[in-house]
């Protein structure tokens, strides 16, 4: 499988596709718009999804800039006529949000050594965690992040703990048809410890996951997301470019 096929499985994952392959929404559990527009490439070229609500015409334009991009194939590789993609979907409508991106492959059942203490949602353990959180509340440092309920924890999910509290989350981020995307948070006095690494590997591990293609994606001024990906040593697969 080339790294194209597999940037090509994260897109799936990442969103929910209309037949003519627009993005129709994001593939979360609790589905955001997505961008209008989503550009990543690697070694082997580039590939492009455009909302659904992105009139036809700016559809061409953009479609024709990127028929012209080189491949974002390195770590600092930005779109060369980035101002022009923002002018035409400006034309449309204001743009809220922009995100430079770098997408990694996660492998299945990643060997990380750790002393960190670990229980996921696929254990008698996990099941009794998740039932003490449902009965007594969220931990007001997860509160903070946004973990007001359980539910917010999104499946499935390996959680690090440091002296029996939750450090931090890996999570099922996005669950695609054949790719898995992961998410992970930690408390924020506990950060740079390495307990993000942990249960990111941890994760990776879970059997409801073995046989899809694992994703982490981070922006590129998340210097605490690229501290994981440098800790696990994940591979890098393409830079990535979002625009809403």
């Amino acid at each position: 499988m080339t790294v194209l096929d597999l940037l090509q499985i994260d897109l799936a994952t990442l969103f929910m596709l209309t037949k003519t392959g627009r993005i129709q929404h994001g593939n979360e559990p609790v589905p955001s718009p997505g961008p209008r527009l989503y550009l990543a490439g690697c070694e082997l070229g580039n590939v492009v999804r455009i909302r659904d609500d992105v009139e036809e015409e700016t559809a061409r334009a953009i479609n024709a800039l990127v028929a012209d991009e080189p491949p974002l194939r390195d770590l600092d590789s930005a779109p060369r006529p980035f101002d022009d993609y923002m002018n035409i979907l400006s034309e449309g409508a204001p743009i809220e949000q922009r995100n430079a991106g770098l997408v990694y492959m996660l492998p299945n059942r990643l060997g990380y050594k750790h002393d960190v203490a670990l229980v996921n949602s696929e254990t008698p353990e996990g099941a009794r965690l998740h039932a003490r959180l449902t009965n007594q509340g969220m931990p007001q440092a997860l509160v903070e992040l946004g973990f007001v309920e359980v539910t917010n924890i999104w499946l499935p999910w390996c959680i690090a703990l440091h002296k029996g509290k939750i450090a931090s989350i890996g999570f099922g981020a996005r669950i695609g048809p054949t790719g898995a995307e992961a998410g992970v948070t930690t408390v924020s006095a506990l950060r740079g410890r390495g307990f993000a690494a942990a249960a990111t590997a941890g994760w990776t591990l879970l059997p409801s996951l073995q046989g899809r293609a694992l994703f982490y994606s981070t922006d590129r001024t998340n210097v605490s997301s690229q501290r994981v990906t440098d800790r696990l040593g994940l591979r890098f697969i393409g830079a990535s470019l979002r625009i809403t």
